[in-house]
């Protein structure tokens, strides 16, 4: 059966999404389906079926309370739904072991809000983390790693050795993309990441985000609030509404009748944002 959130999909043979995006024929990466998400009495999500095919920037937004961080964890196996099935990378999240569980997490990158960085290290030692976790490789090559990733990252080389408190909002969240960049991953989630950046160092996250899609191959997964990013970097866009999700292009979003989407995407902020994009 056809997912039914997915009304407002391209049409299928419509080829490569917009900015070098997955064919809309492309096997799914995440395939989410009949997903309900309950707290206590308070039901989040009813239903929800969601496609990630490989190789695009797929863009989650949605109103306040409607799950947008829950559901990536729920994906990612931190949090478990109540009903419905999620598999990433051909493998269903539920039925997986411990070792499975962790050998798949390996393939994936995950910035958090706020960089969720250890204090009390470095960020050199914080891109180590996962290195050393994973891999048996020995420290003199796990230390040239994260030196390549945080230069991946779009930081300095002295950064590696300053501890979080020492760094800007900007480059704390970089050094979060350089840790989730450690395993080489396939998939990147990303949870608000130009949240608490101004208007300049936001454009430069986005590209660079773009910028190591383009070049890795990574599919990418952003949880935003930021219009500029949506219209900047996004191939298709998934709206949580109602409970359920709707995806689509900006384009395709634009057209729908949704009173939220209306008002989301037509608003002043959305205005702005096309406008900056013309």
């Amino acid at each position: 059966m056809a997912p039914q959130d997915l009304s407002v999909e391209s049409p299928a043979g419509d080829g490569a999404a917009a900015d070098g995006g997955a064919p809309a024929d492309s096997a799914p990466v995440v395939r989410v389906r009949g997903l309900v998400t309950r707290f206590g009495q308070q039901l989040v999500h009813d239903g929800l079926d969601l496609d990630v095919r490989r190789g695009e920037v797929l863009g989650v937004v949605g109103g306040s309370g409607t799950g947008k961080s829950v559901l990536m964890r729920e994906i990612l196996g931190l949090n478990r739904p109540a009903a419905g099935s999620i598999e990433m990378l051909g493998r269903d999240i539920a039925a997986m072991g411990e070792a499975e569980r962790v050998a798949l997490q390996a393939r994936t990158g995950v910035l958090f809000q706020n960089g969720a960085l250890f204090s009390s290290m470095t960020v050199a030692e914080n891109v180590m983390v996962p290195l050393k976790e994973h891999t048996g490789l020995p420290r003199g090559l796990i230390a040239e790693i994260a030196r390549v990733k945080i230069a991946m990252s779009g930081l300095p080389p002295f950064a590696g050795a300053k501890y979080p408190s020492q760094l800007s909002g900007g480059m704390v969240k970089r050094a979060g993309l350089a840790r989730a960049l450690a395993l080489d991953p396939e998939i990147l989630f990303l949870d608000e990441p130009t949240a608490g950046l101004d208007p300049i160092g936001a454009a430069a996250f986005d590209q660079l985000i773009r910028n190591l899609q383009r070049s890795l191959g990574l599919t990418v997964v952003m949880v935003t609030h930021d219009l500029d990013s949506l219209t900047s970097i996004c191939d298709r866009i998934a709206v949580l509404v109602d409970r359920k999700i709707r995806v689509g292009t900006l384009e395709q979003h634009l057209a729908d009748p949704h009173p939220w989407i209306r008002d989301y995407f037509h608003g002043p902020r959305g205005r702005a944002a096309r406008h900056a994009e013309t």
